[in-house]
């Protein structure tokens, strides 16, 4: 049975009402002086979309819509014309429910595996230029905005650097790369950043919280473990990965260095790479006869401090969660 349309021939943007019928693998439309016979092989039938007209094309660009989709897809039917993939689909709960299922698992494997795995992969090519570039632009950002100059007596800062200068590191992990550097920060309070070029911030709340320099030691170590893994680099690509590609095809960093002072100071990095900060740390207090303990006392007294509102220690917990079980960890046997 024929079905109602509207035809454009292309060219009026006036419809014209007809008849669309099939008849010996031919469409026929006529009405309101059309009277036109294509082959159905040689049309575009737009798929079923709910309850949006269906669309019927020529090859001279003329078109047919046709308002009742049930009836027309009835008569494909009937002249053995099987529904597209898509309108089966389309036309199945059971089936748009399990598609909306396994594209929502997508997307969460993609954030949760796919983009930290090319962010990693992307953080281990990139040179050391791009990085002593970025920390640059970072720092000159952080010291505007977060830290002011260091009150730390210079003698004292010079104790500390001298005993991390001390440290044997693991091999690869060149001590030059390193380099301490001292900051006050009411804004963050207790904290250590460690940039991408290998610069770790101290801020002197942090050595003020500390009973025992090891306890400081422990924390520099870890931070240099974020730098030899290049967690801070991975981390900022995750935050900016558009940004950091297009920055890394034509050498210029400042399109994410924005973003990147974010990145670091709220880095929450993931268990896996909290568990390699740490057992970097590890290895070098254990290396240099420190009991790790020390390292646990600091984030246990950082954990302790939190739980007074408002307190700055809490600072460095939110990028770095101490745990009980992290705790246990670091003190295992």
């Amino acid at each position: 049975m024929p079905v109602a349309a509207d035809y454009y021939d292309g060219r009026d943007a006036r419809p014209r009402a007809v008849t669309l019928d099939i008849d010996m693998g031919l469409a026929v439309i006529s009405g309101d002086g059309i009277d036109r016979r294509e082959p159905l092989a040689a049309l575009h039938i737009s798929d079923v979309l709910g309850h949006a007209p269906r669309l019927i094309r020529f090859p001279d660009h003329a078109f047919c819509e046709v308002a009742d989709g049930d009836a027309f897809s009835r008569m494909l039917a009937e002249h053995g014309r099987a529904p597209s993939a898509v309108s089966q689909w389309e036309g199945s709960l059971h089936r748009v429910v399990a598609a909306a299922i396994v594209f929502v698992l997508i997307l969460v494997t993609g954030y949760r595996y796919g983009i930290p795995f090319l962010a990693g992969a992307i953080a281990r090519q990139v040179p050391v230029s791009w990085t002593e570039r970025l920390s640059t632009e970072v720092l000159g950002v952080l010291d505007t905005q977060m830290f002011t100059a260091s009150e730390l007596p210079r003698p004292r800062q010079q104790d500390i650097e001298r005993a991390f200068r001390r440290l044997d590191l693991p091999q690869g992990a060149p001590r030059e790369r390193y380099r301490i550097l001292f900051r006050k920060s009411e804004l963050l309070g207790a904290n250590a950043v460690a940039l991408p070029s290998g610069a770790i911030i101290v801020t002197d709340e942090l050595v003020a919280l500390a009973a025992d320099d090891r306890e400081i030691l422990g924390v520099l170590a870890h931070e240099a473990g974020h730098v030899d893994q290049r967690h801070g680099v991975r981390n900022i690509v995750q935050n900016s990965l558009l940004g950091v590609a297009i920055a890394w095809f034509i050498g210029d960093v400042s399109a994410i260095a924005a973003a990147a002072p974010t990145a670091l100071i709220q880095a929450n990095y993931s268990r896996e790479l909290e568990r390699e900060a740490d057992a970097f740390a590890v290895d070098v207090l254990r290396t240099n006869g420190i009991p790790v303990r020390h390292f646990g006392d600091i984030l246990r007294r950082l954990e302790k401090e939190s739980g007074s509102e408002g307190s700055d220690a809490f600072q460095y917990l939110s990028s770095h969660p101490a745990t009980s079980e992290r705790l246990e960890r670091l003190e295992a046997p």
